[in-house]
């Protein structure tokens, strides 16, 4: 009996290692049935941790993919590429009593979007993809190549996009202006450098053969000693300047505001017999390279514009820095508006299609956001309260950047006064209005924002005379002269709106500046100057 209890445990250990055994061989004997060795434990985990890891990575392209195509779909969504053209169905005018979901929807995801970045973003976002950014295989020069020696250029730089440029065609010799349209914006908005002297005439063809309906000028003729514009429309009510066969009058001017000057004009070509009316409307408190003093000012003329029936002509001194942001505003409102949402940087992208180097500068690029969101804010399609407080922190940090980043020094160099002047040495001889800038020399603006100064620039001139002064005052006007029935000139009282938000109380932080005595205009004054320091709560 103790022998065959001994034998008891052998048998059941014997049976498990005869069954291991077993299927070693088994597994040994398909082993050598495939050829292959047989692999131990170690390879066999490397070669999982392999394809876990090219899966990993799969699945990142994936997600990556997926996201660029997102967010070409978000630049699709408002604009064609192939046909230059903005996905804008309808020119709608905002109204604070009128939302439908789709728009209320647009504006808080675009605001979100915006505050979720924050300033330090989208100045990343603008140096690294704007800055370098060209739409690389949808545009041409070889037109634009072939004017520059025509003086019709200002910069050699600033290059008009052959496939979108503005053709003239009627009849006279030379079909160039430095012009771009931006398609299917609602109203079609043309944008355009600052006219030269061998271009102020071709500025009125365009005009006539455009039927444009106001042009918006948001430069001086003359910035910080250099030439910006030549002066193509009369300076007073009741002049008349003439170009070849075409004759423009202005028949009234007014100051709306401290920010705006407005003009009706008449524009007569002899040649053709066309009678033309239109309005000019000027932002003069919008420095070059830098923000306007006032968004609501900007704001309150799209509102105008909006309800022109022709197009509209933009432009600045290049037509592409304070011109571009100008026109991406109203761009980007319409895309809300019509219920599209976006990224700011799709929409500077989308007009760069158009007009090439738009919105120039990384403080312009704050400054259309905060204006988009603006236009939320006033017309109440924004009024989610976290929305709002994050708004106005925004708007201060923008403000703050815009304050420790001014326009580059050379931009605003003024002229070294002498000591003494010998009998040797007269002084530099007066400039007469008459004489237009060297056309022949070419300041560019390069992709650097900042950039060295031009070559060659020109001495620092005198400030030219009283007649020419930007701000100069005017004789009182009289009573506007009625046009024909049958093409109305909007009345400047009329057409313009009332403030989107009430003005703050006078000595408030925030408070726009109202007109005084001082800014109204008197025979024989000056009108005061604007100090150009930006307002932190505009």
């Amino acid at each position: 009996m103790d022998f065959l209890r001994s034998m008891k445990p052998r048998k059941k250990s014997n049976s498990k290692d005869a069954t291991k055994n077993k299927k070693k061989q088994d597994n040994s004997s398909k082993v050598k049935k495939k050829g292959t060795p047989e692999k131990n434990k170690s390879m066999r985990s490397t070669k999982n941790r392999k394809a876990k890891n090219v899966k990993m990575q799969k699945s990142r392209r994936e997600r990556k993919s997926s996201g660029n195509l997102e967010n070409a779909n978000l630049a699709i969504n408002i604009f064609d590429q192939e046909t230059f053209s903005f996905r804008i169905e309808t020119c709608v005018h905002p109204d604070p009593s009128i939302h439908t979901s789709l728009q209320i929807q647009a504006f808080e995801s675009f605001a979100a979007s915006i505050l979720s970045s924050g300033v330090e973003g989208l100045i990343k976002e603008y140096t690294e993809t704007l800055l370098p950014f060209v739409p690389v295989g949808y545009f041409e020069r070889k037109i634009f190549d072939q004017n520059t020696e025509l003086k019709k250029n200002r910069y050699k730089d600033v290059v008009c996009n052959d496939k979108t440029r503005v053709i003239l065609n009627d009849g006279r010799p030379g079909d160039y202006i430095h012009a771009n349209y931006l398609k299917g914006s609602k109203p079609l908005y043309i944008l355009t450098q600052g006219p030269l002297k061998d271009s102020q005439m071709d500025m009125w063809r365009m005009v006539i053969q455009e039927g444009v309906a106001a042009i918006c000028m948001l430069c001086e003729l003359v910035e910080h000693g250099r030439p910006k514009c030549e002066p193509y429309f009369p300076d007073a009510e009741g002049q008349s300047i003439t170009f070849g066969e075409i004759t423009v009058t202005c028949t009234e001017y007014t100051l709306p505001d401290v920010h705006t000057q407005l003009k009706a004009l008449t524009v007569v070509d002899k040649k053709t017999g066309k009678t033309h009316k239109l309005n000019h409307y000027k932002i003069v408190t919008w420095p070059d390279k830098t923000i306007p003093l006032s968004n609501l000012s900007v704001l309150r003329t799209h509102r105008i514009l909006r309800k022109m029936n022709g197009p509209v002509v933009v432009h600045c001194s290049a037509g592409v820095g304070r011109t571009g942001t100008f026109a991406a505003i109203e761009v980007g409102v319409q895309c809300l508006l019509n219920g599209k949402t976006f990224r700011p940087v799709d929409l500077v992208k989308a007009v760069r299609h158009c007009r090439l180097h738009s919105v120039q500068m990384d403080t312009q690029y704050l400054m259309l956001v905060e204006a988009i969101l603006d236009t939320g804010v006033a017309f109440k399609y924004i009024e989610d309260s976290k929305l709002l407080d994050a708004i106005e922190t925004y708007k201060k940090q923008t403000a703050d950047y815009v304050e420790a980043h001014p326009p580059p020094i050379d931009m605003v160099k003024t002229p070294v006064k002498k000591e003494k002047e010998t009998e040797e040495t007269p002084a530099p001889p007066q400039i007469q209005p008459q004489s237009p800038a060297p056309t022949n020399t070419i300041y560019p603006i390069l992709s650097n924002p900042i950039g060295p100064p031009p070559v060659n620039p020109p001495s620092p001139s005198p400030a030219p005379p009283s007649s020419m002064a930007p701000n100069q005052a005017v004789p009182t006007p009289d009573p506007p002269v009625q046009p024909p029935a049958a093409q109305q000139v909007i009345s400047p009282q009329k057409a313009l709106p009332a403030p989107l938000s009430s003005p703050a109380p006078a000595g408030t932080p925030g408070a726009q500046p109202t007109a005084t005595a001082a800014n109204k205009l008197q025979p024989g004054k000056k009108q005061q100057s604007i100090p150009l320091k930006k307002d932190k709560q505009t």
